[in-house]
């Protein structure tokens, strides 16, 4: 499936008080790996660290997994970024 890829700010900073997401971002993306996310400055790995849901107009939503890399819910004081390549 191909999106149009709009030329917009393709980078979203949340705290952590929204806990483990889901964290939305509004850029559009063609394939879950169009991504790359951090918690603080630790770069997390897909499938391993987070899942990516595609909407159907390529925007979506980031969720961490608990357990790997991530060894506690991120507090307030952390923040989530989300990058679009």
């Amino acid at each position: 499936m191909t999106y149009p890829i709009s030329d917009v700010t393709r980078r979203i900073v949340y705290s952590g008080s929204i806990a483990r997401g889901p964290y939305p971002f509004s850029f559009e993306i063609l394939e879950e790996g169009d991504i790359t996310v951090y918690v603080n400055t630790t770069l997390l790995t897909l499938t391993t660290d987070y899942t990516v849901t595609l909407n159907a107009d390529g925007t979506g939503s980031v969720t961490l997994i608990i357990g790997n890399t991530l060894t506690s819910t991120p507090g307030a004081a952390d923040s989530i970024t989300i990058v679009g390549s």
